[in-house]
């Protein structure tokens, strides 16, 4: 197929820019996942161009790509970076009634984080708070990584294998008391035991004096594309109490992927 797109700019950052955003465009009037032949007819460019914008677009985690189906679609920080200059997105729109439901059925802070594969993070889409004196700020678009806390370990737990060691790989450091990483393998233990339970939990590893649970939230194909999470003061949290919320946590996690598209069992296998 001829390259008509662009006349007079082939080769020129003007000429590539266009091009990009023509190509958001039709992701985002897609209403779905596209494969690269759809977006190579819509835009009149060889498959080759889509191809390698596609890939420049992947690795800022602006497009995700589906392996399975082999179709592509709006990326998790195109996601964020649109609700920074929107008030909500879809995904954001469609998550509030679950983080809602969470809070409703504990009276405590639950947030919905989504998965930025670029960067090996999340980053908070969505938060309702406690009734509670005693609270967190909830960082709403805040980024941070997948080795700590329930909001992050909940996504990497249920990653693919390569994907989770790249991950790992990174040895980031704790944002609460800048302690070191955990070492690979004591790592990989916590992750199998959060694929068994079907949740996560963490103490302290973000925010100091904080109790964390998270549950995965997948879509179409089973791409894990965020977490339901709790955030809870320690001093109110009873390791009693962690049967009952992980249930109603999972319970709507669980609900929020069956709304993303996700038809498989949940919580998914461990593996």
């Amino acid at each position: 197929m001829p390259d008509t797109t662009d006349a007079g700019t082939t080769g020129s950052s003007t000429g590539t820019v266009t091009r990009v955003v023509r190509l958001l465009r039709v992701l985002a009037e897609a209403g779905g996942e596209v494969t690269v032949t759809q977006i190579s007819d819509r835009l009149r460019l060889p498959a080759s161009t889509v191809h390698r914008l596609l890939q420049l677009l992947i690795a800022e985690g602006i497009v995700q790509h589906d392996p399975a189906s082999r179709r592509y679609g709006v990326g998790g920080e195109l996601v964020r970076i649109s609700s920074l200059i929107a008030t909500g997105s879809s995904l954001k729109t469609i998550a509030r009634p679950f983080v809602q439901a969470v809070v409703d059925g504990c009276n405590e802070a639950c947030l919905f984080v989504v998965h930025l594969p670029a960067t090996h993070q999340v980053s908070v889409l969505e938060g309702i708070n406690s009734s509670h004196p005693l609270r967190y700020e909830l960082g709403i678009y805040a980024a941070h990584s997948l080795l700590w806390g329930a909001t992050g370990r909940s996504v990497l737990a249920f990653l693919p294998d390569a994907e989770r060691d790249a991950a790992i790989a990174l040895g980031t450091p704790s944002p609460a008391d800048g302690r070191p990483a955990p070492a690979p393998e004591t790592l990989r233990a916590d992750l199998q035991a959060t694929r068994a339970r079907g949740h996560a939990v963490s103490w302290g590893e973000k925010i100091p004096g904080a109790v964390g649970l998270g549950a995965p939230v997948l879509a179409t194909g089973g791409r894990v594309v965020g977490s339901l999470c709790l955030t809870i003061p320690q001093m109110r949290f009873e390791a009693a109490q962690e049967p009952s919320l992980a249930s109603l946590l999972t319970e709507q996690a669980g609900l929020l992927s069956r709304a993303l598209g996700y038809k498989g069992p949940y919580p998914p296998p461990a593996g």
